[in-house]
């Protein structure tokens, strides 16, 4: 009976062990240390985070000051050209090396004010640039870290030629800003012309020649880069009459001349080459620009998960990691330029379409002219993007444009 009761205390005693050892195999993990943010980053960094007001009291009549202080966009070239802030130059910081250069053209000392911006909060590109401009020796860096989308509700922003063009081309309309004699003698054609100085005197008589609708798109432009009177009369236009859509073409009629552009008298009609878009028969419905995939049929295929469809995002694993779209996979954009174009070939699925995302549409958009243009793929009509802001931060990925 002891020998009994004396096996049944060892084993007791020996499952006691057992379920100890059990119990700390199993114990919870430590919680892992949330991802920085790009504000964390910049001021980390030691860069200087500054906010509209004091950008656009940098920015003042919309021309480039040198001298005094650079705006430097680190977006794609067609984000840049789409909409910048007035003076602003283009740095996309996936080919850095490729348009740093620019500073030495244009003559600006190490030590001259350079201000980085990008696509927002979540946009990490503004940071990318001003660590790479600090790798050259640039001493005087800071960072719009609100970006274009801040900048964009609350000001009018300037436009490069190519997307002039394309505006033009969908008959959005063009506004001259140059003295009624100089418009008469040639403009851009279409265009109507509201002469600067006599708008801000009095801006009646010309209050009936705009949209009634204030969410119309209106290009302004005069006599090239160091004409003031495209500004003057946008700013009218955005923060007094409250257009919302308020574009200057700084390039004007002179480069418009020299990029091969009719100049007409005003009245004359003008045969334009107008690109149009190859028609495709597609599972995807296409927005307006190239390449990209319509907003509201994207949230739909969110909910309907076509088998054709394969949503890549196109952020760092770490952003990626900390929310994204359910079902999509993750090939960072970044990849393509640090391990080729081979490489990023090889990881997008082999059939069906492929809709690239990131936060802002930026990378996105990289993403898809990058394996066009630099990496000659093949076939680009299986290839989308999605040109809109997403957030994941809640659980629930909203989408805007």
């Amino acid at each position: 009976m002891y020998k009994k009761i004396f096996l049944t205390v060892c084993s007791v005693f020996i499952a006691l062990i057992l379920l100890s050892g059990c119990a700390k195999q199993v114990e919870a993990p430590k919680a892992e240390k949330p991802k920085k943010s790009v504000e964390q980053l910049v001021k980390e960094a030691g860069f200087e985070i500054v906010d509209f007001d004091y950008v656009n009291g940098l920015v003042g009549n919309g021309l480039r000051k040198l001298d005094k202080v650079v705006f430097i966009d680190a977006r794609p070239e067609r984000k840049y050209d789409a909409g910048h802030i007035p003076g602003a130059i283009n740095i996309p910081d996936t080919k850095f090396d490729k348009y740093v250069g620019q500073l030495d053209q244009l003559k600006v000392s190490k030590d001259t004010l350079l201000i980085t911006y990008c696509g927002g909060f979540k946009c990490v590109k503004s940071y990318h640039d001003a660590k790479y401009l600090r790798e050259k020796g640039y001493t005087n860096i800071k960072v719009y870290l609100a970006g274009m989308p801040d900048w964009s509700k609350k000001s009018y922003a300037e436009i490069t030629y190519k997307y002039a063009k394309k505006l033009l081309d969908k008959g959005v309309l063009f506004v001259d800003a140059r003295p009624d004699r100089v418009y008469k003698k040639g403009t851009i054609p279409g265009a109507i012309n509201i002469p600067d100085t006599k708008f801000m005197r009095d801006p009646k008589p010309y209050l009936s020649m705009l949209p009634e609708d204030k969410n119309a798109p209106i290009v302004v432009f005069c006599g090239g880069y160091k004409c003031v009177k495209s500004h003057n009369v946008a700013r009218l236009l955005k923060h007094k009459f409250g257009y919302n859509k308020v574009y200057v073409y700084a390039g004007g009629v002179p480069e418009w001349k020299e990029k091969g552009f009719p100049v007409v008298e005003p009245g004359k009609a003008v045969t334009m080459k107008t690109t149009v878009a190859k028609k495709r028969v597609s599972a995807i419905k296409p927005g307006e620009d190239e390449g990209t995939v319509d907003i509201e049929f994207f949230k739909k295929i969110l909910s309907d998960k076509p088998s054709n469809i394969h949503i890549v995002d196109v952020r760092s694993p770490e952003e990626f990691e900390g929310g994204h779209v359910k079902g999509a996979i993750n090939i960072p954009v970044d990849d393509m330029y640090k391990k080729g174009c081979d490489y990023t070939v090889n990881q997008l699925p082999k059939d069906g379409y492929i809709i690239f995302m990131c936060a802002t549409g930026g990378r996105a958009s990289e993403m898809y002219f990058g394996l066009k243009e630099d990496c000659n793929y093949k076939e680009m009509d299986r290839l989308y993007f999605l040109d809109a802001h997403v957030n994941c931060d809640a659980g629930k990925c909203e989408i805007a444009k």
